[in-house]
């Protein structure tokens, strides 16, 4: 009984020191401290290899660093713990338009509206794909739903859409 017990306070001990570790990386990270946020995660993910906010969190300090691949590794990490999880299936498109792979960052945003039909985020980011592959309407119908306007509504898309094409004849 008491080595239960003992057993169980060293759980919740772990547990709070993880917690403390990526709250210190989040807030590293809101600081632009990039390089020390990931060591934060690095030490809480070699305690719990299976830590979706740590993969998560590094992702993200990883992407804000220029560390693409990388970042697009540790997402992965973090799709395999929650493949439910939009916020993170948005972020992987952003590190994929980063990497020039827009298909696959148009993939990743699918994903993400599956999970959140109107995230505002997922639909830019879906506009940007689409804009690189040359699907200029389909990209602006994203943007429009993520603004919660319709080209119609919005005369700017219009004039926006005009000189894009203009420029795109010359």
């Amino acid at each position: 009984m008491e080595r239960q017990s003992l057993t169980r306070a060293k759980a919740s001990e772990l547990e709070v020191y993880i917690e403390v570790h990526n709250r210190q990386g989040l807030m590293l990270a809101a600081d632009r401290r990039y390089v020390e946020a990931i060591a934060c995660y690095d030490h809480t993910l070699l305690l719990q290899a299976d830590n979706f906010s740590a993969w998560y969190g590094r992702g993200t300090a990883l992407a804000n660093n220029g560390q693409y691949q990388e970042a697009l590794a540790s997402f992965d990490q973090a799709i395999a713990i929650d493949s439910l999880n939009h916020a993170v299936w948005t972020f992987r498109a952003v590190v994929l338009i980063h990497l020039k792979r827009y298909q696959e960052a148009l993939s990743a945003c699918e994903r993400a509206l599956a999970l959140q039909p109107d995230d505002p985020e997922a639909l830019t980011f879906r506009g940007v794909a689409f804009h690189y592959l040359g699907q200029y309407k389909r990209a602006y119908e994203s943007y429009d739903r993520a603004t919660g306007q319709t080209t119609q509504q919005w005369k700017p898309w219009k004039w926006v859409t005009n000189l894009l094409h203009q420029s795109q004849r010359k």
